[in-house]
């Protein structure tokens, strides 16, 4: 918070005149199925009302939101630049973009029934007088919209509906070193019941099977599985016709996710202009596979300022106090600042800051950053981009079951920062020239890392990428450097992709036998989506190192509806 303290009135002196307020937008909710360097593909595209250099934001069950910018789309897909390079999102991350609802396309109008062979079309009936219309619309005046006064359905009006997605993902891992496999597969749905009790709300259900078997050769390989229940939840109200929403259960925290899953109630109300504010109770389900209950209560609350109705700009505070075993335990604030023009500089920033009391040794009494994202960029209509990026990380002094437990010494030293810029600029219409650079530091050692190359858009064929790149990473105990080639491509219906990669990473402390690291590898992708709702996307890699070989390949298909 101490961090967007200083930046929030530049943003907001730079912002209040270009915040559009003549389009209605509306949010279309995506995930992601494939992952590739930089990059995350998610099932939606033009169809669905997405276009290039959207802004997309991911939404992990662990609360720390990033995003990026849409980049290369097809009919029924999407490739999304991340912001931040170093973050790999998991496959079936939740996401959303704000798109603007005139860009929706219409429903489709059949299409006429052409004559079959000679035989002419029916002629169509002769129109008939119609009677003098009984009811007056005298509310309607010439340039309103042709429905502008028609009463709209409440949502208890509305026939119960379900939609969601069924999923199963599967990972298999085999290393010829110590001959070590291991299989993770995961199973599960998402599901939405609109309207079922004909109340007018909604129930979650976000259920998933998890199954992981580690072979190795000794006795200390296993296997186990496990049903996990991230989402059971009912909402009610928050729409035009009541400005409270309601929302009990399993869920990650409305409007404040870095608040995280809870196993309670939340209540916010939305004011006239647009602004918000809310409350929550409940528990704290543990991080872990088991997901116990019961151990960590927290109360929370926030506000959150907009702008206008286009929620292009809003601020957002929040504050959320723990009791472990209902013992005294966790102050934590939260601050928000997004901003998100469209055709701008944009900015997006969150800030974790603990409380410390006298009785966190580790710590000290006082204010404590424990995490902070910061990123500013900007896409030009050419294809060129900028983006700053600035994160934090530390471990905060709790007791709730959240985390690997730490020593006295981490708790109160270890932490992790990074600036980092990333670029690409359109030299001509099909190519362009793209870096990345960075540095960073913790409690003991600093370093850096840069990347820079080349792609090529449309040269091989319509619609593909080459990718050509070297890079570099320095710290005080190994360097490596090495270099990508890739071709990429998407299509109506999906995208592909296919890499090979070399390093050579330096190692300082073994003997000259095993201070050097050559790699090998090669990586191939492919994602197809269906109109009738299917996607699939499988993934496999190769790698050689050290005369030795590690072989991955997955799969991820999902049916929508």
């Amino acid at each position: 918070m101490m961090a967007l303290g200083f930046l929030a009135p530049i943003v907001l002196l730079g912002a209040q005149a270009q915040v559009a307020q003549d389009e209605t937008f509306e949010t279309l909710e995506l995930r992601v199925t494939a992952v590739r360097p930089r990059q995350a593909v998610v099932d939606r595209g033009t169809v669905d009302g997405l276009a290039l250099k959207d802004r997309v934001t991911f939404r992990p069950r662990t609360g720390r939101v990033y995003g990026g910018i849409v980049t290369e789309i097809g009919e029924r897909v999407a490739v999304v630049d991340l912001d931040d390079p170093s973050i790999v999102p998991a496959l079936g991350t939740k996401g959303d973009a704000r798109v603007p609802r005139a860009r929706r396309p219409p429903p489709a109008i059949p299409p006429a029934i052409p004559p079959v062979g000679d035989e002419a079309a029916p002629a169509a009936p002769a129109a008939q007088e119609h009677p003098p219309w009984e009811r007056k619309e005298d509310e309607w005046k010439s340039g309103d919209a042709l429905l502008a006064h028609v009463r709209p359905f409440r949502p208890d009006e509305r026939e119960p509906n379900v939609s969601g997605r069924a999923y199963s993902i599967f990972d298999f891992a085999h290393s010829s070193e110590g001959d070590h496999s291991d299989t993770f597969a995961r199973t599960g749905a998402s599901l939405l019941f609109e309207n079922p009790f004909r109340r007018g709300g909604e129930l979650h259900v976000d259920v998933e099977a998890n199954y992981r078997n580690t072979d190795v050769p000794d006795a200390d390989g296993e296997e186990l599985t496990r049903l996990r229940l991230d989402r059971l939840s009912y909402s009610w109200g928050g729409n035009r016709f009541t400005p409270d929403r309601y929302e009990i259960g399993r869920f990650l925290q409305h409007e404040m996710p870095e608040f995280g899953v809870l196993d309670g109630g939340q209540w916010s109300h939305r004011l006239p202009g647009g602004n918000s504010f809310g409350a929550s109770v409940g528990f704290i389900p543990d991080q872990v596979l088991e997901q116990n209950t019961g151990d960590d209560l927290q109360f929370a609350g926030y506000y959150r300022w907009v702008a206008d109705e286009s929620e292009q700009l809003s601020l957002a505070a929040g504050y959320q106090k723990t009791f472990h075993y209902l013992d005294a335990d966790r102050d934590l604030l939260v601050g928000k600042i997004v901003y998100l023009p469209g055709h701008d500089w944009d900015f997006t920033g969150t800030a974790w800051v603990d409380l410390y009391t006298a009785g966190d040794e580790a710590k000290g009494r006082g204010l404590g950053l424990t995490q902070a994202y910061l990123s500013t960029g900007k896409h030009w209509d050419g294809g060129s981009t900028v983006r700053f990026t600035y994160t934090h990380l530390e471990f905060p002094e709790n007791e709730l079951d959240a985390f690997t437990p730490v020593t006295f010494d981490q708790l109160a030293h270890d932490h992790a920062d990074r600036v980092a810029a990333t670029t690409r600029q359109a030299v001509g219409r099909h190519f362009g020239v793209f870096a990345q650079g960075g540095a960073w530091a913790d409690q003991d050692d600093a370093g850096g890392d840069g990347e820079v190359g080349l792609d090529f858009e449309d040269v091989a064929f319509e619609g593909s990428t080459v990718e050509l790149a070297g890079f570099y990473t320095g710290g005080r105990f190994s360097t490596t450097v090495g270099g990508r080639t890739a071709i990429s491509g998407t299509t109506s219906t999906g995208a592909w992709h296919l890499a090979y990669e070399f390093t050579y990473d330096d190692i300082v402390g073994f003997d000259s036998d095993n201070n050097s690291l050559p790699q090998h590898r090669a990586r191939a992708s492919w994602d197809f989506n269906t109109n009738s709702r299917w996607s699939l996307s499988m993934y496999a890699e190769a790698l050689l190192f050290d005369q030795e070989t590690s072989v991955l390949a997955g799969l991820f298909l999902q049916r929508s509806f």
